[in-house]
C-alpha cells in the first residue's frame, strides 16, 4: 500500500468534514503524509473533475508566486469549472495574472492609503460604539448577526459612500454573491445565481459608478472610478467587479 493510499478516498470539500469546524487533525495528517492531495470528487457537484490540495506554507508560497505554471487567468480561482463563466473571474483583478494584476491592484490601492484610512478611523470607532450600544440591556445576542455583520457592513459601506439604509440589502446580496452553492441563501440554485443574481448585482453596481462619473466625491467608488496609473483607468467591466469584489471582501471575508 502506498504512502497516499490511505487518503485516496478523502474529499476534502466534503462538508460532513467541517460539520464541527475545520478539521485540522485531518490537515495535520494530510501536511505529514500527503501534501499534495487529489479530491476526486466534489460533493453535489457531479460534472466536477476534483481538484487538489496543498497543505504546507512553502508549498503553497511557491505555488502562489508561479504564475506561469499555476495560472488564475487561464485555469480561474476556483475549485469548480462549470458554475461561474470564467470570463467573470477574468474580470477581478483576484483572476488576473501579472502584469495585469499588478496595474489594476495598485489602482484599488490608491483607494486604501494609509492616510485615507487613518482619516476614516473616528468614524470606525463611531460605528463600532454605536452597535455596541444598541447590545445595552440584553443579556445575550448573537455575535455574528448582531455585531460583526453590521459593524463590517457599515465600515466598508463607508468607504464606499453607501448610505447606511443600504447595509442589509448589499450584506444580503453579498451573502448569495459568496454562498452561491448554499440551498438557503441560493435556493434557485446556479441557474438563479447565473442568469438572475449576477446580472441585478451588475446592474446595481453600475448605477452606483454612473453619478460619480458625473459627480466624483470622496468615496472609495469614486477613487476606483477616476484613478489613474500611466494614464490608464479601470474599465468598465473592470470597475463593476472590482466593486462587487470589495462588497464581497469588506461583508463576507471581514466578518
Amino acid at each position: 500500500m502506498s504512502e497516499n493510499e490511505p487518503f485516496d478516498d478523502v474529499t476534502v470539500a466534503d462538508m460532513a468534514l467541517w460539520v464541527d469546524g475545520p478539521p485540522h487533525e485531518l490537515f495535520t495528517e494530510l501536511r505529514a503524509k500527503c501534501p499534495v492531495h487529489w479530491s476526486a470528487d466534489i460533493p453535489g457537484l457531479p460534472n466536477e473533475e476534483g481538484f487538489w490540495s496543498l497543505t504546507r506554507a512553502e508549498d503553497l508560497e511557491k505555488v502562489s508566486r508561479d504564475c506561469k505554471t499555476f495560472s488564475s487567468e487561464r485555469f480561474g480561482i476556483d475549485i469548480t469549472n462549470h458554475v461561474v463563466p470564467i470570463e467573470w473571474a477574468r474580470s477581478e483583478f483576484i483572476g488576473m495574472d501579472p502584469p495585469k494584476h499588478d496595474r489594476i491592484k495598485a489602482l484599488f490601492l490608491e483607494g486604501f492609503t494609509e492616510a485615507r484610512i487613518s482619516e476614516h478611523e473616528p468614524r470606525i470607532r463611531e460605528i463600532v460604539t454605536t452597535v455596541l450600544d444598541r447590545l445595552d440591556g440584553r443579556e445575550a445576542c448573537d455575535l455574528v448577526t448582531d455585531v460583526s455583520q453590521p459593524i463590517v457592513a457599515r465600515v466598508i459601506h463607508s468607504f464606499m459612500g453607501i448610505p447606511e439604509e443600504d447595509d442589509a440589502k448589499w450584506a444580503a446580496y453579498m451573502g448569495r454573491y459568496m454562498g452561491r452553492d448554499d440551498p438557503e441563501l441560493n435556493p434557485g440554485g446556479v441557474d438563479s445565481y447565473v442568469n438572475e443574481l449576477v446580472p441585478l448585482l451588475m446592474q446595481e453596481a453600475m448605477a452606483l459608478i454612473e453619478p460619480r462619473r458625473a459627480e466624483p466625491s470622496d468615496d472609495l467608488i469614486s477613487v476606483l472610478v477616476h484613478a489613474e496609473i500611466n494614464g490608464e483607468r479601470l474599465d468598465l467591466e473592470e470597475t463593476v467587479f472590482g466593486i462587487l469584489l470589495l462588497f464581497g471582501a469588506g461583508n463576507d471575508s471581514t466578518m
